[in-house]
């Protein structure tokens, strides 16, 4: 007898714990997303081979989305997800994007169906005035996943009385521009929502990008692109809202990895010093690569921010132009990152570099920021594989893309200077009958910004229409990239007549993250917005 109750009392605890462990798996529709709540990360992510997000259930576009609102767990947000953005998608998993907007703006008719009250108000916030936020969560240009349903993440912004608005797009596998044309074909859908369905709140002329990495280098190119005509044909393959725009008005970039037609040369400038055990042909193309990056600049006539002066570089005997105005200004720029830590570390013992010393940016590299990538750091001089080779390759085939190190290898290294003519070919194009000149300009925001027909030729300040307000925040001691990738973005920026606000820190200490002074990147962005909005 007492062996049979044991028996029975141990059937009933495993009923139990199937019955707890049933009860606590989420249906397939409106699962919570898991993967939404982990923070944007450095290089690397989803691609070929990983899983796809996406909820099970999808929308074409243009369905009636007033009766597909679901109310969180809590009850603090409504959400939509798998709405596809455009009418002939290219790859549906990816090309779907999820709303959420704060409870309080949507209230249930008595058909079922929801209308927006514009008498609600979040925090500063009505229905009618809530700026919406875009993240780009594409680290190493990858794919992003599109939202399968709830997630934690999106209450940072909702209860701010932000609406949130996150698109899934291709990525570096799909081959540039493929990334930046989702998001915007979703941003014009979300404007089509509004105007054309009028079924979501929000200022849609308040839309803001926001990323990290090579989602930092996204979200510049949202800002920088605004309803550029060169992504037309790319927009018109997939069926995106042609009739509506993709501007938008704020980008924030975490750690861009960006400007990619200079980035070799600019990595070289900065970090080449710091590299030991060359060979000759090496040797010879670090430095061809750096004077390349002084030519590169003297020719844009870039001015400081605060003085106007001409920014420049000049020779100096180790071959890598470690002098000139614009070398002052990246030096005053380094003690600047160390006097805005000291404000929050009064303590620390840092001494300031020389402005002017020809050794000062070297000393710095080599403490802070040393080489840790090839030469060629993007486009390899003997190999095709960072994730960059990928993006800027036809279809996601890896291929060379810098101009510059193709004449240079001509030289250092003729071997290979063969695969990057192949690959650089006026025949090499893609589906629209670009080239990958073309498309490495359509993916560098300085092209947009920029006046340059040495350099940028066809774009500059008519090519688009640019964001308004950005902020730039790196980790000085990243070595992905260049300190002259975010400054010379952040020079561009300032001089642009149609852009009001920059706000741009390199911040001591902090590497390739979400680089802060102080407090969280993600609060720290939302209270900008609402800077930006007043």
């Amino acid at each position: 007898m007492k062996r049979l109750l044991i028996h029975t009392l141990i059937i009933l605890c495993c009923l139990s714990l199937i019955t707890t462990a049933c009860a606590q798996q989420p249906t397939r529709q409106g699962r919570p997303d898991r993967s939404a709540d982990r923070p944007m990360r450095g290089e690397g992510g989803m691609g070929r081979g990983m899983s796809r997000s996406g909820a099970e259930k999808t929308y074409p576009a243009d369905t009636p989305i007033g009766n597909l609102w679901q109310l969180s767990d809590d009850g603090t947000y409504y959400y939509i997800v798998g709405l596809h953005y455009c009418a002939t998608p290219a790859d549906s998993a990816y090309q779907q994007m999820g709303i959420y907007v704060p409870a309080a703006y949507l209230k249930r008719q008595a058909d079922g169906t929801f209308a927006i009250d514009p008498t609600a108000r979040v925090g500063q916030f009505t229905a009618q005035t809530a700026p919406i936020v875009l993240p780009v969560n594409t680290p190493g240009y990858a794919a992003a996943a599109a939202p399968s349903g709830p997630s934690t993440t999106v209450q940072t912004y909702t209860s701010e009385g932000l609406i949130y608005l996150w698109a899934g797009c291709r990525g570096r596998d799909h081959g540039a521009p493929h990334g930046v044309t989702d998001l915007k074909a979703a941003i014009r859908y979300y404007r089509y929502l509004a105007s054309g369905q009028k079924a979501v709140p929000g200022n849609t002329d308040r839309i803001f990008s926001f990323g990290m990495s090579g989602g930092g280098a996204q979200s510049a190119l949202v800002g920088a692109s605004g309803d550029s005509p060169l992504f037309t044909p790319y927009l018109t393959a997939i069926g995106a809202k042609m009739d509506y725009p993709d501007h938008v008005y704020g980008s924030m970039c975490w750690c861009p990895i960006t400007n990619l037609d200079l980035a070799d040369a600019a990595y070289e400038w900065n970090m080449g010093l710091t590299r030991s055990n060359l060979t000759e042909a090496d040797s010879q193309t670090s430095k061809a690569l750096a004077a390349a990056f002084a030519q590169y600049i003297n020719a844009l006539h870039l001015k400081d921010a605060e003085t106007g002066t001409d920014l420049s570089l000049t020779s100096t005997p180790d071959g890598y132009y470690q002098a000139g105005t614009y070398y002052e200004l990246v030096m005053r720029t380094i003690n600047q990152s160390i006097a805005n830590y000291k404000q929050y570390h009064p303590d620390a013992d840092i001494t300031p570099y020389s402005t002017t010393a020809p050794d000062a940016l070297r000393t710095f590299a080599s403490d802070q920021k040393r080489a840790t990538k090839g030469i060629g750091a993007f486009d390899g001089a003997r190999s095709m594989s960072s994730p960059e080779n990928t993006l800027m390759g036809i279809a996601g085939k890896a291929g060379h893309f810098d101009r510059i190190l193709a004449d240079i290898v001509k030289t250092t290294q003729p071997d290979q200077a063969e695969a990057f003519a192949t690959a650089l070919s006026a025949s090499n194009t893609d589906h629209a009958g670009r080239t990958v000149h073309e498309r490495l300009m359509m993916y560098t925001p300085m092209f947009y910004l920029v006046d340059n027909d040495t350099y940028y030729k066809g774009g500059g300040k008519g090519a688009s229409v640019p964001a308004t307000c950005w902020r730039i925040r790196t980790g000085i001691k990243q070595s992905d990239t260049a300190l002259a990738t975010e400054l010379n973005l952040m020079l561009a920026l300032t001089a642009h007549p149609n852009v009001r606000r920059v706000d741009f820190r390199t911040i001591w200490g902090q590497a390739h993250t979400e680089a802060e002074d102080t407090g969280n990147s993600k609060t720290n962005f939302v209270q900008w917005v609402k800077q930006c909005m007043e």
